[in-house]
């Protein structure tokens, strides 16, 4: 075996037997490789033990027993291992090489969109766990980092025991191996550990594939500890998620802390699955998705059978729709106490798609206050030059200095347009400029994710400045081009592209009037209008907490980087 140390000292083997290394592709305890067969020239992937792994007998035994393990099985959704071995008393293991994402990338990245989508890879996954416990192996680690899914959507289960220095593994005496966000109560407790504690690490995959986050958040291991032994699971985000209730159930009963009252199998779950994917493929989504709104109860005293009683029920209804004094109409009520059944989710207007923001309570502001916001729609995409140019031709009104009038910018969002334009826009299209409530919780959802993708800062979700994947970007990308920036939602780049105006008066501060007096003739003064701009922008490093923040600018300000989108509340059609 010839080798060889990177820059960061780590083993860069270049030949292992047959094997020939083309390409260091990261690791922990063990490092991975992507290789060539050199006999039947087959690319293939191979995990080595590094020195620290050799030198942890309980690492080294957990990768054999690995490799033999996974070695032996077959199944379409269970990485194949092709050969593993000892090489001069350095154990590896040779695996299929797989083309895409392992699923946190792609939960992420917005590479699993609708519930078809969520529900293929949780069917082709339940296949997978069905299959190794029917050969009697629990995988005990189960989560998105260990599911792999290829570009053209197959799904493999991988990593059977291997432990890695960047998991949050546990391997202390008196815990069974798990990442800790996924382990089960009887893992937190290190007893009665069966095929059932990877049901429970299924049901939270399933929540995290729905939601984009984890059910519990904790600064700590002991804090974590104690919510999965004591807290129940909070559902609210998979409903804010529109997650069909069939779904929700399952999810609900596979995280239950006690094993009994979980499902008993996979055989179980799968069949579940498979029903609920039939029926979406047949084109049921948005009626099985309906199905997870709050339905109107009708009150137990009420007999269902007979006139008498059918009389009964119109009498109320007519009653309860009648306006009184000092209560809303019924067209205006209907914004609040019908938005969670009636309210489509999306609606198309001539100036783009909206999105709903369903009625509810949320987390506002730094302080993470808690506020209650009645259901609105807001656009899912910012406004485009060519929405905003037919806008100007019907109104008179004029374009923006530098407008590019060419094919190519059509879909790009219009920027160089005061608040006082966007106000405008607005007006004629029926909609207006959203407030600071409306637009932060259409970014943090009702759960006050700190990115409108969760909690992590992930520059390259973003079409912000700081992105690996846009170096040398100078401008906005085309609307709609970014799904991995949507937000609980389904609306886009909230945290980056151009900035957005908000219609929330604030005072000018002293440094914000040094500032644009130094940008703008003539300097604009603090009895002026000032609002809030938010948001991101491809010229600038995408903000911490960047649904939170906000900066002032004058009414009149207008830059190459700031746009806007428009919301309506539910109820009112736009044009």
């Amino acid at each position: 075996m010839y080798e060889q140390r990177g820059p960061r000292g780590e083993l860069m083997q270049q030949q292992l037997g047959k094997y020939r290394f083309d390409q260091f592709l990261g690791g922990g305890m063990s490092h991975v490789y992507k290789a060539t067969d050199t006999l039947i020239n087959r690319t293939v992937v191979v995990k080595i033990l590094t020195d620290a792994g050799m030198l942890d007998d309980d690492t080294k035994k957990r990768f054999l027993r690995e490799a033999q393990t996974v070695g032996a099985i077959s199944h379409e959704n269970i990485v194949r291992v092709y050969d593993f071995g000892d090489h001069e008393g350095r154990p590896f293991m040779v695996m299929e090489y797989l083309k895409g994402n392992d699923l946190r990338a792609s939960i992420q990245q917005g590479q699993v969109p609708g519930a078809v989508e969520k529900m293929r890879v949780l069917v082709q996954l339940a296949r997978a766990l069905k299959h190794v416990h029917e050969l009697g192996i629990i995988h005990r680690d189960l989560k998105p980092d260990n599911v792999f899914v290829s570009h053209a959507g197959q799904v493999k289960l991988m990593d059977f025991g291997i432990a890695k220095t960047q998991d949050l593994s546990i391997t202390r005496t008196g815990h069974t191996m798990g990442t800790p966000y996924y382990m089960a109560p009887e893992q937190v407790n290190a007893k009665d550990v069966s095929n059932r504690s990877d049901i429970y690490a299924f049901g939270i995959v399933m929540f995290e594939l729905f939601t984009g986050i984890k059910p519990f958040r904790a600064a700590n291991i002991q804090e974590l500890f104690f919510k999965i032994l004591n807290e129940p699971l909070d559902l609210a985000p998979l409903t804010e998620a529109q997650t069909p209730a069939p779904v929700t159930d399952l999810i609900k009963r596979c995280t239950d802390k006690d094993q009994a009252k979980r499902p008993e199998s996979f055989e179980v779950i799968l069949r579940e699955l498979e029903t609920l994917l039939k029926g979406l493929e047949n084109g049921n989504e948005e009626k099985i998705t309906e199905s997870s709104r709050p339905r109107v109860e009708i009150p137990k005293g009420v007999v269902y059978g007979g006139i008498g009683a059918l009389a009964l029920i119109i009498v109320l209804l007519v009653v309860n729709l009648l306006p009184r004094p000092g209560n809303p109409s019924p067209a205006k009520k209907a914004n609040v106490g019908v938005a969670e059944v009636e309210l489509p989710p999306r609606i198309q207007t001539q100036t783009g798609e909206m999105v709903l923001v369903r009625e509810g309570d949320f987390l506002f502001g730094e302080s993470n206050e808690k506020r209650s916001q009645k259901a609105f729609y807001i656009d899912a995409y910012e406004v485009t030059n060519a929405v905003y140019k037919k806008f100007a031709l019907d109104r008179g009104w004029p374009l923006p200095q530098g407008f590019p009038d060419d094919e190519a910018s059509r879909p790009l969002p219009v920027v160089n347009v005061t608040f006082m334009d966007a106000r405008e826009f607005a007006s004629w299209a029926g909609k207006r400029i959203p407030y600071a409530v409306e637009w932060e919780k259409a970014a943090r959802g009702m759960q006050g994710r700190t990115y409108p993708w969760g909690y992590e800062h992930l520059p390259e979700l973003a079409v912000v400045e700081d992105n690996p994947k846009l170096k040398g970007n100078k401008g906005p990308k085309p609307v709609g081009s970014w799904p991995s920036s949507d937000s609980i939602y389904k609306a886009q780049d909230l945290a980056g592209n151009v900035f957005e105006w908000i219609d929330e008066r604030v005072k000018a501060s002293p440094p914000a009037l040094r500032y644009f007096a130094s940008v703008m003739n003539p300097p604009p003064g603090e009895n002026d209008l000032w609002v809030q701009i938010r948001g991101g922008s491809f010229a600038r490093p995408l903000v911490p907490n960047v649904s939170t923040q906000f900066a002032s600018a004058p009414a009149s300000y207008k830059n190459s980087d700031i746009g806007f989108r428009c919301v309506v509340d539910a109820g009112i059609r736009p044009k």
